[in-house]
């Protein structure tokens, strides 16, 4: 479903911050009838592609974006943008990085305890790692995450985590 709409921006807030489109409301009923939990791909500029979730605000829906996104689709706030909308139907809700799926594929346990988690702990964890550009990186810190899992029997502590994550850095210290 297209539509053009205009990149606005919410000011700081409990609810979250930055820039977001809003979403046509005929269009956004279409995509309920078709999604069951507003999760959705959402196409800028015919340029990239990006996962996120139809969000309620006041007496309208819109898509929260973020500052990479404009930068990568070469967009302001004010501006005119092609927007494309189509039900994600990805296992997570958003895309997996392979090394992400390979761990958990090879920690039975860790990868129980994962899928235990709510969709929106899974999306977090998957996101931390799709931030990280190197290969080697993301497995490490998966494995990290799944290891913390376990040892928090499926609770994240996040400030915990960081703490993991730098007890792994300096462990493969030489």
């Amino acid at each position: 479903m297209k539509f053009k709409a205009k990149i606005k921006y919410f000011d700081e807030n409990n609810l979250g911050h930055g820039p977001y489109i809003e979403i046509p409301e005929a269009i956004y009923q279409e995509l309920l009838k078709i999604t069951t939990d507003k999760r959705v791909k959402c196409n800028l500029n015919n340029e990239i592609t990006v996962s996120r979730a139809m969000a309620p605000k006041g007496n309208f829906h819109y898509i929260l974006l973020n500052k990479e996104v404009l930068k990568e689709v070469k967009i302001s706030v004010g501006d005119l943008i092609l927007v494309e909308l189509e039900p994600d139907e990805s296992k997570y809700g958003m895309p997996i990085s392979e090394e992400m799926e390979e761990v958990l594929y090879n920690d039975p346990e860790g990868s129980i305890i994962f899928h235990k988690l709510t969709p929106g702990a899974q999306r977090t964890l998957i996101h931390i790692i799709n931030r990280i550009k190197s290969s080697n990186l993301k497995i490490e810190r998966s494995f990290v995450i799944l290891e913390h899992l376990k040892k928090t029997r499926g609770k994240i502590d996040f400030e915990l985590l960081k703490e993991d994550f730098k007890n792994q850095r300096n462990n493969m210290k030489f």
